[in-house]
């Protein structure tokens, strides 16, 4: 109290010009101490907006067709339904050989992605000819999307379609990337198959991932199951575009088109020798595809 009145005295006997001089004094060091944490805030909030981008979580997730929006968590891609005898089904000639087919939509989903690896693992105990293409909805595709869920009524159609590029990067039209129309599948590749006849068998020697596992049969491990071998196939830096990247992330659809050479009137006992045969008494294979982010 008594320093209070002591300055109060002190400020009393100054004359005026030394009033003025302690009055800024003493709102410059106010200033100064108001300063020093708003500076200090506005730095912390730069750093934190900074490092937001720098670490915002990457989400990266194989999702069914459809809608935006109405993409399902779980795809179930059924297979059962191929008659592999029906010759309604589509098909394609392939060095004179007749492929029929059937198409299943996917999508990739992410966020904060730049570019990422698409994968796809199955087994061989079906002669199916595995092939996966870039798609885009399209109100005249021709590649139905329907879902499994009974409950959930629409259907989407797809076109096999590439985004258009240029010199430059995307094509971009109306602040949208442009597509065009591409038949032909992603130009990945298989890293541990041998081709037998019209068929991909998994080589064993070439399955390096596959060390920790064995799928050797028979009393002493010497005979292996090849068809149960999975085969590795994968297609590397799939780019994500800047123009791609909304508040909702992007997506990116696919058609897996799987193919089968039509089976024709032969004996159980040739069936060994006609393995690129498909027939409807037809084994159990195992797929999964995964998509995996760059960087």
């Amino acid at each position: 109290m008594m320093k209070i009145i002591n300055i109060k005295n002190k400020y009393s006997n100054m004359s005026k010009s030394h009033k003025v001089q302690f009055v800024i004094a003493f709102l410059l060091t106010i200033a100064t101490l108001i300063a020093v944490p708003v500076a200090a805030w506005f730095s912390f909030q730069k750093e934190m907006g900074v490092s937001t981008k720098i670490n915002s979580p990457a989400t990266l997730e194989i999702k069914s067709g459809g809608p935006p929006g109405s993409e399902q968590d779980i795809i179930n891609f059924e297979l059962s339904d191929i008659d592999t005898e029906d010759k309604t089904f589509p098909n394609y000639i392939d060095d004179d050989v007749t492929y029929y087919y059937k198409d299943f939509v996917f999508c990739v989903k992410g966020k904060a992605i730049d570019a990422y690896d698409l994968q796809l693992a199955h087994t061989t105990n079906i002669a199916f000819k595995y092939e996966i293409y870039r798609a885009v909805a399209d109100d005249d595709g021709l590649i139905v999307y329907m879902p499994k869920n009974e409950d959930i009524v629409y259907s989407q159609k797809y076109k096999l379609a590439r985004i258009k590029t240029d010199s430059e990067g995307p094509v971009i039209l109306n602040n949208e990337v442009v597509y065009e129309d591409y038949e032909e599948p992603l130009d990945g590749q298989y890293v541990n198959v041998d081709v037998v006849g019209n068929r991909i068998v998994a080589h064993k020697d070439k399955a390096l991932d596959l060390t920790s596992r064995s799928y050797d049969v028979g009393e002493n491990g010497d005979n292996f199951q090849k068809y149960a071998n999975p085969a590795y196939w994968i297609k590397r830096n799939i780019p994500v575009y800047a123009i791609e990247k909304t508040d909702n992330g992007f997506t990116h659809s696919y058609v897996l088109r799987i193919s089968w050479v039509m089976p024709t009137s032969i004996d159980d006992n040739e069936r060994e020798e006609n393995l690129d045969i498909v027939q409807n008494n037809k084994e159990t294979d195992v797929i999964y595809i995964t998509a995996k982010a760059q960087g």
